[in-house]
């Protein structure tokens, strides 16, 4: 008898003060609409969105989407985990797999970023269009046009 107590006791405060895990793990809805889309004849929009060490960089987004483009204005649902994310979208006009630049690296397809950034001599930081993600959001992207 005197054996159960102890136990008793260390169940009942395993109960009363454990904390409970902290969920993670709960996806919540990122909706990307995209606008101002000129050419909308068969062409293909390249959607990606990463965390802040992958942004535009040479490694495989977080996510990624492609959507052909057949009206001026398309939308596209991303399940992710609480966080912050960065878009990045181009238009990929001559169906190649690759965001064409000119000589200076400007791009010559149309592109865009979350927050609607318009870059002027430099691609976007992280922070500079980055969305924290915690609960569903949606964000609209206009198509910057070179």
């Amino acid at each position: 008898m005197i054996a159960t107590i102890p136990l008793a006791f260390l169940f009942l405060s395993t109960l009363l003060f454990h904390e409970k895990p902290n969920n993670t793990s709960e996806n919540f809805k990122l909706e990307v609409e995209i606008d101002n889309i000129k050419h909308t004849k068969g062409q293909v929009m390249r959607i990606a969105i990463d965390k802040k060490q992958d942004f535009l960089g040479d490694n495989t987004p977080l996510r990624y989407s492609v959507i052909a483009t057949k009206n001026n204005k398309i939308s596209e649902v991303f399940s992710l985990p609480t966080g912050d994310y960065a878009v990045s979208i181009y238009q990929d006009l001559n169906g190649n797999g690759v965001m064409d630049k000119n000589f200076f690296g400007a791009p010559t397809e149309p592109y865009g970023f979350s927050r609607n950034y318009k870059p002027t001599f430099r691609a976007p930081k992280f922070d500079e269009v980055k969305i924290a993600l915690n609960n569903d959001r949606k964000t609209t992207i206009s198509l910057i046009q070179p």
